[in-house]
């Protein structure tokens, strides 16, 4: 297909919002922010650790994300501030420039040697990262997963947004709703090893196979690292299949591009798009039509639930079976067998309530 200057220049933009200031500063491989109970400028400068302030119990946590300068994640960077000005300890996120599985092992092991008290992690690859979660515990660093998870890892506890189960679920019925529950969709996902990507790639068609047996999944699942290549596969996708009624977009980087791709081809309307994005990320697709909804949760709620969560371990609190969280307005659940807190269920937005979240 080819592009017009114009196109060409959105496209561009479109990048530039997966991976924000990130992925034009050269030789920068990660950006990184901090909150502290102290507003003072002068702490942060003084405490020479990353531009983590030192607070007024010291307690230190951190958080690693897939990748900075998102939407999705400065949401996330939002909650966790508030959650660390509420209980008075410091908190720092930082993360790789792109879905880098080896940078993001690098900035953990990083942290670890700058002795933080709670370290959680969302991890782009749960098998790559086994190994330092195993380092950071034997170090005495109180370890978690939040967002996505390392089962096999000896984190000590899972802060999970939602059930694998819930949200591929979910996310097909919406399909199912847009398409008229038959007909032809593909899935691009990200990194083929994020086990929480394939989880819900598993959980929707689960979902399709019990529930929408006149759906067909098509060109079996594709696998992207940003935006571009999500734009791309979906072109691809559209052209071997033109009879394609849905595509499924997993992470937030892939929704900018598939939905942009659908649009570029004048299929607004006929292709469906729904997938997992921040409400910013998808706002204005959801306004041209070119997507009809996206789920998630409320990120800043994950964020605040996280640091709440790595604070308990710093102070040696057990989790019971439903937790009231200050900051948050419905208990928590934990699971012990699973060691996994579970902030909720899966929220839909649509053209009529994205504008309301501001991540």
């Amino acid at each position: 297909m080819r592009e017009d200057p114009d196109t060409m220049k959105k496209i561009s933009a479109l990048v530039a919002l997966a991976a924000a200031s990130a992925l034009v500063l050269s030789g920068c491989s990660t950006t990184q922010s901090s909150t502290t109970a102290s507003s003072a400028t002068s702490a942060s400068s003084a405490a020479g650790d990353s531009g983590a302030a030192a607070s007024g119990d010291g307690v230190k946590v951190a958080f690693v994300s897939q990748i900075e300068g998102i939407p999705y994640f400065n949401g996330f960077k939002t909650g966790g501030e508030k959650a660390a000005q509420d209980l008075g300890i410091t908190y720092t996120q930082t993360g790789p420039a792109t879905t880098n599985s080896a940078e993001q092992v690098k900035i953990l092991d990083g942290l670890v040697a700058q002795q933080y008290d709670a370290i959680a992690v969302s991890p782009l690859d749960p098998t790559s990262i086994n190994s330092s979660i195993a380092s950071a515990s034997s170090a005495g660093v109180k370890m978690a997963t939040s967002d996505a998870d390392a089962p096999e890892s000896e984190r000590a506890v899972f802060v999970s947004q939602a059930s694998d189960e819930a949200l591929g679920g979910t996310v097909m019925d919406e399909l199912a709703k847009a398409t008229g529950g038959s007909g032809q969709y593909g899935i691009i996902s990200g990194g083929a090893d994020t086990a929480t990507f394939n989880n819900w790639i598993k959980a929707a068609q689960d979902r399709q196979a019990a529930e929408y047996p006149g759906m067909e999944l098509v060109g079996g699942i594709k696998y992207t690292t940003d935006t571009a290549s999500a734009l791309q596969e979906a072109q691809n996708l559209m052209t071997a299949f033109p009879d394609l009624k849905g595509i499924i977009a997993i992470p937030s980087t892939a929704i900018p591009g598939v939905a942009q791709a659908v649009q570029n081809a004048g299929a607004a309307g006929r292709v469906a798009v729904t997938g997992f994005g921040s409400p910013k990320t998808a706002g204005e697709f959801l306004e041209s039509g070119a997507m009809t909804s996206t789920v998630l949760w409320d990120v800043e709620d994950l964020g605040y639930l996280t640091v709440w969560a790595m604070d308990q371990l710093v102070e040696g609190k057990p989790f019971a079976a439903s937790n009231t969280v200050p900051g948050l307005e419905n208990p928590v659940t934990y699971d012990e067998s699973t060691k996994t807190l579970l902030l909720g269920d899966p929220t839909v937005f649509t053209k009529d309530n994205y504008a309301k979240y501001d991540f």
